[in-house]
């Protein structure tokens, strides 16, 4: 029998199940915390009891608690056994499970449910020592793993999932995999992942007999896309890897002692900067215009990022001139970083060569554009050849006057094509003589990613 063929027998086992769970997690609420939030990004919350709580650095987690991210938002969460958690825009991750005794690890017992969004994993203690234990549900299918690190995307009709150390095994739900157990399903439609494939995704849908193992660049429309090229997965362990879950911080702030252990240098940003573009990781001598995430925060609070870049305003001593009686302001770009990421995941240095960026404070809207290129067309196998590849970035959109965030309208998909309409999201310095932004744009079978600075 096929996994689609039991859907009806999952769902009446999932209403079953619904009040135990309930009982589970009102008893579990109590009880003492296993884990805490390192960092924020937007107005994310926890759902615990009925009431959704404003998730703040070092605000504590508990069984049952459901974490929620808005469009713009961020969390990352270290576990008592070390684990650790990156929750991305648009997500909803529940802890319906975790008992973890460091005097017997193997006795540990982790579950997650993703509703819908994405989230990397990367295990501690307890899904080390106890990987027979360890499970991450999504609405189709449930993910074990086998000691790892690895980013799941999931909602109603698919999940796909990257592995970046170690193996997870993915199964869809039937009468042998059910949503109660825990650790991998062994089924016949299980079908495993590790990192040794390189540049490989696996994807499940109702419309598969089974679940597949396919290129990267075939997930078409998969957030997925987004995190597979070397920055933005050494971005990401950077981030992880250097937060420490004792910093207890304003909401959408960070601790600058937390990071006193990355040994960079300060390469364009001083602390006189309304805006300043911050970076995870080591020194990129091809960016010259992030700064080490230590010198960015200093004074600073975090506005928009994506993983890789973060920008940081100058919110202390500046006084709030965002209204409508600034009119329309014309700005020149002073600085920008971009990168092309093609098809087969591999990564080429693009560059920005002019712009233009327009903000209307009184229609609260604004206007952009971008010449951008390659110093050779990328193709699939990473070898270059020529001509350049040219390509223009138009977008335009709305700014909030209260937070001085603009994001790009919202522009279907062109019809038949699954090619997504170029995205941005910026911010403007509150004395509104700087503004940045961070952007993606669509382009010959990849994307060009980077982050610009603007001045009046």
């Amino acid at each position: 029998m096929r996994p689609w063929q039991n859907v009806a027998n999952v769902a009446l086992f999932s209403f079953a199940l619904a009040f135990a769970c309930s009982a589970q997690t009102i008893l579990s609420t109590s009880a003492q915390p296993v884990g805490s939030v390192s960092f924020v990004i937007g107005k994310a919350q926890v759902q615990r009891t009925g009431e959704a709580i404003p998730l703040i650095s070092g605000f504590e987690l508990k069984v049952g608690d459901q974490l929620v991210t808005p469009a713009n938002g961020h969390v990352h969460i270290r576990f008592v056994d070390g684990a650790l958690v990156s929750l991305r825009p648009s997500s909803s991750l529940k802890i319906n499970e975790y008992r973890f005794d460091a005097r017997n690890p193997a006795a540990s017992a982790v579950k997650f449910e993703l509703e819908q969004g994405v989230v990397r994993a990367i295990s501690g203690q307890a899904a080390e020592a106890a990987k027979d234990q360890f499970r991450l549900n999504t609405p189709l299918a449930a993910i074990g793993v086998k000691g790892t690190d690895f980013v799941v995307e999931a909602n109603k009709s698919r999940v796909n999932a990257i592995v970046n150390q170690g193996a997870i095994v993915l199964a869809p739900f039937d009468a042998q995999c059910r949503m109660d157990t825990f650790g991998p399903c062994s089924t016949r439609f299980a079908k495993e992942l590790n990192a040794a494939s390189k540049g490989m995704a696996i994807t499940y849908s109702m419309s598969m007999p089974s679940p597949q193992l396919l290129p990267t660049g075939q997930l078409k429309g998969s957030e997925l896309l987004n995190l597979v090229s070397p920055l933005s997965v050494a971005a990401t362990g950077a981030v992880l890897a250097q937060e420490n879950s004792n910093n207890r911080v304003q909401q959408n702030r960070v601790d600058a002692k937390a990071y006193s252990g990355l040994n960079d240098i300060l390469v364009n940003a001083t602390n006189q900067d309304s805006l300043a573009w911050g970076r995870w990781g080591s020194q990129n001598t091809q960016d010259k215009l992030t700064v080490p995430f230590i010198n960015a925060l200093q004074g600073r609070a975090v506005t928009v990022g994506d993983g890789y870049y973060f920008l940081f305003r100058n919110e202390a001593n500046a006084a709030n001139l965002l209204s409508v009686q600034q009119g329309a302001v014309n700005f020149g770009l002073m600085n920008s970083n971009a990168y092309y990421l093609d098809g087969g995941n591999n990564v080429f240095v693009a560059n920005v060569n002019s712009g233009q960026l327009g903000i209307n404070f009184a229609t609260q809207t604004f206007n952009t554009n971008l010449s951008l290129s390659t110093l050779a067309v990328p193709v699939s196998s990473g070898v270059l050849s020529s001509p350049p590849l040219n390509q223009t970035l138009q977008s335009s959109g709305k700014i909030n006057l209260s937070s001085g965030i603009f994001l790009s309208s919202p522009v279907a998909n062109a019809p038949n094509t699954g090619v997504t309409m170029p995205s941005v999201a910026g911010a403007v310095s509150l004395d509104t003589k700087q503004a940045g932004y961070i952007f993606t744009l669509p382009s010959s079978g990849g994307q060009f990613r980077g982050a610009t600075l603007w001045g009046r």
